[in-house]
C-alpha cells in the first residue's frame, strides 16, 4: 500500500525526474511537521470558548472506538485490557482524539462480544479491574480527553443473576424483570433482527415453563422496561459509572425497550419516556456527561430521540455510511446528497455522529434491494465477506488499498456534519480475515510493530484472535511505528486533517449546504459558522474532473463551464500553488480543503442544517457497470502543477484606510457578497480560496464563479472566512494558526501576487 506522491516520493518517481523536474518536486513538497508551534497547539486539544461554556465539547470531538480485547496486551495474557489502554493513551492523544468510545468491559459469557451482561457493574476479569478503569480515566482526564463506554439496556445475558432468578419461579422477585408469554405469537408485528440465526423474537425455557422475548441472540433475553424496578436498575447503573468519572456512555439498542402490541415494538412513546427521565437524572447530577443514542434507522426516526434537546445529545447517522461508499463506488455525489437532504434539522446542542467502519459488519440495511445487490457485488463479491445484511470488511480492504480513496472516505467523514468516529486500526490502514466466524473479521489485534510473533500486541503464545499476517496488510507491513515515522502515511494524514478541522469551529457546529456543480463527480458543499466558512471540494471518480462552482449562498440555476462569466481584470479559476512556507504546514497534494459562512456567531445560530440545498446539473446517478473485486493498486496522488495563465497586470493597489475606501464607494466593483464582510473586491488578494491542508490557492472571479480542475479522489478543504488582505490591522494568519505572519513590504507582497507562476512569500 503506498500513500500519494504529495506526501511521499517512490525512489521510482526520484530517479525519472529530469534535475530542473527534481529540484521543482522537492521545493514543492513541505515537509509534514518541522514547527514545534504546530505541534504544541496541536497536542493541547483545545475546545472553543462555545463548547467549553456550554458543555458542548461533544460537537468538536474526534472520537476513537476501542475493542478492549484487541488494543494492547502488556500482560501477556493474550486479550488486550484496560491497562494496555492506558499504556497507549499517548499514541491515541497525538493522533488528535478528543474522546475514547469502549466497547463492553463487563463481565460476560461474550456470546455476542460482550453484548450480554452478566454483571453491570464489574469488569470482565479478561480485561483488569476496577482499580484499572479508574487509573485509565484519571489518566484520560490528565490528558484532557474524555471517556465514553457502551451501556446496554434492552438485554442482558442470560447468565446474569437476574434471569437465573426469574426462570426458577413466577414468584421470583426478579420474574417481572424480563418479558414472558405463553404463546409466541405475541408482538408478532416485531421484525426479527438476526434473521441469519434467529427464528423467532421467542425463545421457550423449559425451567420457566414460558416464552421469554429477545430481539436479538436468545442468550440476551430483553429487560422489562414496564417494570419501573428495571427502570430504576437501569438508573443505578448509570449513577454507578458516571461515579467513577466516565463522561458518558454510547446507549446501545434503543429503539426497541418497550413492547406493544399491533406495532413494530420499536421507538415507541414510552421509550422516549424513559429516555427522557434517564437524560434528567444525568443533566442534574453530572451535568457535562452525554449520551449517544445507537438507533439503526432512517434520520427522520432517529431525529426523535434527540427530542427537544432534552433526550439525547448525539444519535448516529447510520445511512450516511454506506452511501460515502456508494457515492466513490459510483463516482457520482447524487446518493449522498439525497440522505442529506432527507436529513431533519436537529436542537442546537445536539450532534450527529458519523463513522466509515465499526465493529460490526458494514450495514446496508438502510438501503434498497438493488443497491444492496450493487454494493455486495462491489465491495463484497466472494460471498464470506458477507454476513446478514451487510458486509464484514475493515475500510482499507474495500478501498482496494488504495490510499487515495481512503483519504477521500475520510475527507467526507471529517467535513459532513457530525462528530466523525475512528474505529481502531484503520487509521493505520489495518486489514481484515474473512476467514474468522461472525464479525470477528474485523476485530483482529491491533498492530504495534513488525515485532514477531503478534506485532507488538502481546508476548503471549496463544491469542483470542489471530493476528492479520498476510503479504499486502500483515503486521510486518501494516503497523504504528512504520506509520508514525513514514511522514506520507495514512496516520500522518488523518493527524494533520484533525488537527485543521479542530481550528474551524464550522465542522463542529455550523450550518451545511450543498454547493451548485456543472459536474455530478463532484461534491462540494459549505460549512458556515459566523465568520468561519469552509468550501469543501471532492471529486469522487478515479479521473480528472473540471469543475465550475459558485461561491454566492443564494441558489442559483446550475451552468456549464463554457457560459462561465468572464472578467476583464481577472482569469478565472486559476489553480495556483504557493511555495510553502518554513512553518512547514502543508500537507501536500492530495489533502482538500474547506470553506464556512454564514451570519452571527450567536449558540442559537449554529444548528445543523440541511436544508436550503441547491441543484446539480445532470447528476444523473446511472451505475457504474463494474462487479469486479477492488484489489490492492498502488496509484498515488500526483502533484498539482503550477499555472502558466498570468493575471493581467492590471490591479489596483489596496485601500488601507476608511477614508480611500468611502471615497471610491461610487466607482469600485461590487462586493464579493459570499464573504459577507466588507472586503473590497478588486482587492486581488480577497479572490483567493486558501486549502488549509496544503496552502493550494484558486482565485475566485468577482462574481462568485471559480474553476479548478481536480485529480482522481482529490479534495480540497477551502477555507473563505481566512481569505484577507493581510494588509491594514497587521499580520494575520490564513490558517488560524498561531504563528503570525510579518510583513515587511506590503506592496511588493500585492505585486507579485498578481503572477500565479511566482510563489508567495509569507
Amino acid at each position: 500500500m503506498t500513500a500519494p506522491n504529495g506526501l511521499g516520493n517512490s525512489i521510482e518517481n526520484l530517479l525519472s525526474l529530469s534535475g530542473e523536474a527534481l529540484t521543482q518536486q522537492f521545493l514543492s513538497s513541505p515537509p509534514l511537521n518541522n514547527s514545534t508551534d504546530e505541534f504544541l497547539d496541536y497536542s493541547e486539544h483545545e475546545r472553543s470558548e462555545m463548547s467549553v461554556s456550554n458543555n458542548l465539547w461533544y460537537k468538536e470531538a474526534i472520537f476513537y472506538e476501542v475493542y478492549v480485547r484487541a488494543f494492547c496486551d502488556i500482560e501477556g495474557t493474550g486479550n488486550g485490557g484496560i491497562s494496555g489502554i492506558t499504556n497507549k493513551l499517548d499514541y491515541l492523544h497525538t493522533l488528535g482524539v478528543d474522546c475514547i468510545w469502549l466497547l463492553p468491559i463487563y463481565p460476560s459469557p461474550l456470546k455476542d462480544d460482550g453484548y450480554d451482561i452478566s454483571d453491570y457493574c464489574d469488569i470482565h476479569p479478561d480485561y483488569g479491574t476496577l482499580n484499572d478503569f479508574k487509573i485509565l480515566v484519571k489518566a484520560v482526564h490528565e490528558r484532557n480527553m474524555k471517556i465514553i463506554a457502551d451501556f446496554i439496556p434492552n438485554h442482558c445475558s442470560d447468565k446474569h443473576k437476574w434471569f437465573q432468578s426469574a426462570r426458577l419461579s413466577r414468584d421470583s422477585p426478579y420474574r417481572d424483570y424480563f418479558v414472558w408469554s405463553d404463546s409466541p405469537q405475541k408482538y408478532k408485528d416485531a421484525r426479527i433482527i438476526f434473521l441469519d440465526v434467529e427464528q423467532s423474537n421467542w425463545t421457550w425455557d423449559e425451567t420457566a415453563g414460558q416464552y421469554y422475548w429477545h430481539r436479538f441472540y436468545k442468550e440476551q433475553p430483553d429487560l422489562n422496561f414496564d417494570n419501573p424496578k428495571v427502570q430504576q436498575e437501569m438508573l443505578n447503573i448509570v449513577d454507578f459509572w458516571l461515579n467513577l468519572g466516565i463522561d458518558g456512555f454510547r446507549v446501545d439498542a434503543v429503539p426497541y425497550l418497550f413492547e406493544r402490541e399491533g406495532t413494530s415494538c420499536e421507538n415507541l412513546p414510552e421509550t422516549h419516556d424513559f429516555l427522557k427521565k434517564m437524560r434528567r437524572f444525568i443533566d442534574n447530577k453530572y451535568p457535562g456527561r452525554i449520551i449517544l443514542a445507537e438507533a439503526c434507522q432512517m434520520p427522520d426516526e432517529v431525529r426523535k430521540y434527540f427530542g427537544d434537546g432534552d433526550e439525547f445529545h448525539m444519535g448516529f447517522h447510520f445511512p450516511v455510511m454506506p452511501r460515502i461508499y456508494m457515492s466513490i463506488m459510483r463516482s457520482k455525489s447524487e446518493c449522498l446528497r439525497n440522505i442529506m437532504e432527507g436529513t431533519p434539522e436537529i436542537p442546537n446542542t445536539c450532534q450527529w455522529v458519523t463513522f466509515l467502519r465499526n465493529h460490526d459488519e458494514l450495514t446496508l440495511e438502510m438501503v434498497t434491494k438493488d443497491e444492496r445487490k450493487e454494493m455486495w457485488d462491489f465491495y463484497a463479491p466472494v460471498p464470506r465477506m458477507r454476513i446478514n445484511l451487510g458486509i464484514r470488511r475493515r475500510l482499507a480492504p474495500l478501498m482496494g488499498g488504495d490510499q487515495r480513496k481512503i483519504e477521500l472516505a475520510y475527507s467526507l467523514l471529517f467535513t459532513l456534519p457530525g462528530s466523525p468516529i475512528i474505529y481502531y486500526g484503520d487509521e493505520i490502514c489495518m486489514g481484515d480475515n474473512i476467514w474468522l466466524e461472525d464479525r470477528h473479521g474485523v476485530r483482529t489485534p491491533m498492530q504495534w510493530s513488525d515485532q514477531p510473533p503478534n506485532g507488538g500486541f502481546s508476548t503471549s503464545n496463544k491469542l483470542y484472535a489471530p493476528v492479520i499476517d498476510d503479504p499486502e496488510y500483515g503486521y510486518q507491513k501494516v503497523n504504528v511505528v512504520e506509520s508514525e515515522k513514514d511522514p506520507s502515511s495514512l496516520y500522518q494524514v488523518i493527524r494533520q486533517m484533525i488537527q485543521r478541522r479542530r481550528k474551524h469551529l464550522s465542522f463542529g457546529h455550523g450550518s451545511f449546504q450543498w454547493v451548485n456543480s456543472d459536474n455530478p463527480h463532484i461534491a462540494s458543499y459549505m460549512r458556515i459558522c459566523g465568520i468561519d466558512r469552509m468550501f469543501i471540494v471532492q471529486n469522487l471518480s478515479d479521473q480528472v474532473q473540471k469543475v465550475t462552482l459558485h461561491t454566492h449562498a443564494a441558489s442559483i440555476t446550475p451552468f456549464s463551464t463554457t457560459s462561465m462569466p468572464s472578467s476583464s481584470n481577472t482569469t478565472t479559476g486559476s489553480l495556483h500553488r504557493r511555495t510553502p512556507s518554513n512553518s512547514g504546514d502543508g500537507i501536500a497534494s492530495g489533502i482538500g480543503s474547506r470553506v464556512g459562512g454564514g451570519d452571527g456567531g450567536n449558540i442559537e445560530s449554529v444548528t445543523s442544517s440541511f436544508g436550503n440545498t441547491l441543484t446539480v446539473d445532470g447528476a444523473g446517478g446511472n451505475l457504474l457497470g463494474s462487479k469486479v473485486t477492488p484489489i490492492p493498486t498502488r496509484k498515488v496522488h500526483t502533484h498539482y502543477q503550477q499555472s502558466n495563465t498570468n493575471i493581467n497586470k492590471q490591479h489596483h493597489q489596496p485601500l488601507t484606510t476608511k477614508e480611500e475606501y468611502e471615497a471610491l464607494k461610487g466607482t469600485k466593483p461590487p462586493l464579493v457578497s459570499f464573504l459577507n464582510v466588507e472586503t473590497a473586491s478588486y482587492d486581488e488578494q480577497s479572490h483567493y480560496l486558501i486549502d488549509i491542508l496544503t496552502d493550494y490557492q484558486v482565485m475566485v472571479d468577482q462574481k462568485g464563479y471559480v474553476t479548478m480542475e481536480l485529480e482522481p479522489y482529490q479534495f480540497y478543504w477551502f477555507s473563505m472566512g481566512e481569505i484577507t488582505t493581510l494588509m491594514g490591522e497587521g499580520s494575520k494568519s490564513r490558517d488560524l494558526r498561531r504563528k503570525s505572519i510579518q510583513i515587511n513590504d506590503h506592496t511588493s507582497l500585492h505585486q507579485r501576487n498578481i503572477h500565479f507562476a511566482d510563489p508567495i512569500d509569507e
